[in-house]
């Protein structure tokens, strides 16, 4: 495949995944979030006070109870999973309070982690993002960066997926992110204090504001290799375009090599 031809393909596999925005991800004018539903079925009238994004958040400065919160830079946000040598780069935007990350967290990363990311062909890194379109999102948010503080991002993170169905309806959800946050092995006390603190607030917002300058309008949704994609995607396209963006890199050596 010329370098031409790959670019036809990612053109038609971009389209494909804009096609089905409206029903494999959470907002962008379709979907969950632009219905006021997802999965779970519908949020509570008047949605949740932690549902939206609080201006402090997106201002340049705090709250008069805050200091100003520094922005994080995109390469020192998130967590990175896999090797950093690997070919191909994926940086995936997720927020915990969608239905379709929750699918995508729980039906299709775990299969991409074991084939791809474990075994140095892909560099993952997850940006904790909020939209602000769903209950509890912030909140979920900041559970999942103070169990990041203490080394436990990954099991919390897959906790709060996976029980999405508890937690995004209750009107106090702390105890129930403190419970998960204790049996992932979270030091309780360091968890509150956190929480109480409002620590994972610059890098929270740095996502956000990361999200927006790249265009991020629905969740999930990935660069690979700087390319847009979203949506809770089949396995089978994310094998599709690993194969072609490897079968190009391995030709590439060829041709260096030859």
């Amino acid at each position: 495949m010329t370098g031409q031809d790959e670019r036809k393909w990612w053109g038609r596999a971009a389209v494909a995944g804009l096609a089905v925005l409206a029903v494999m991800a959470c907002g962008g004018g379709g979907g969950e979030g632009a219905s006021g539903a997802d999965e779970g079925g519908p949020e509570a009238p008047g949605g949740n006070p932690s549902q939206s994004i609080p201006t402090s958040m997106l201002s340049e400065g705090g709250t008069s109870e805050l200091p100003p919160a520094q922005e994080v830079q995109l390469p020192d946000l998130g967590y990175d999973f896999g090797s950093e040598d690997a070919p191909i780069k994926v940086v995936e935007f997720s927020d915990y309070g969608c239905g379709y990350c929750r699918r995508f967290h729980t039906d299709i990363f775990p299969t991409l982690k074991e084939d791809y990311v474990d075994t140095g062909r892909v560099h993952w890194k997850y940006v904790t993002y909020v939209s602000g379109m769903f209950a509890n999102g912030m909140v979920a948010a900041f559970a999942a960066e103070c169990a990041g503080e203490q080394d436990l991002f990954p099991p919390m993170s897959k906790l709060l997926y996976e029980r999405q169905g508890d937690w995004k309806g209750m009107s106090e959800p702390y105890p129930a992110f403190e419970a998960i946050a204790e049996e992932v092995g979270a030091n309780t006390e360091q968890f509150q204090a956190c929480i109480a603190e409002q620590r994972p607030r610059p890098r929270v917002r740095s996502g956000i504001l990361s999200g927006a300058r790249l265009g991020v309008r629905g969740t999930p949704s990935f660069l690979i290799n700087g390319i847009p994609f979203v949506g809770a995607q089949p396995l089978e396209l994310w094998a599709d375009i690993f194969k072609v963006i490897e079968d190009e890199a391995g030709r590439e050596v060829g041709e260096v090599g030859s």
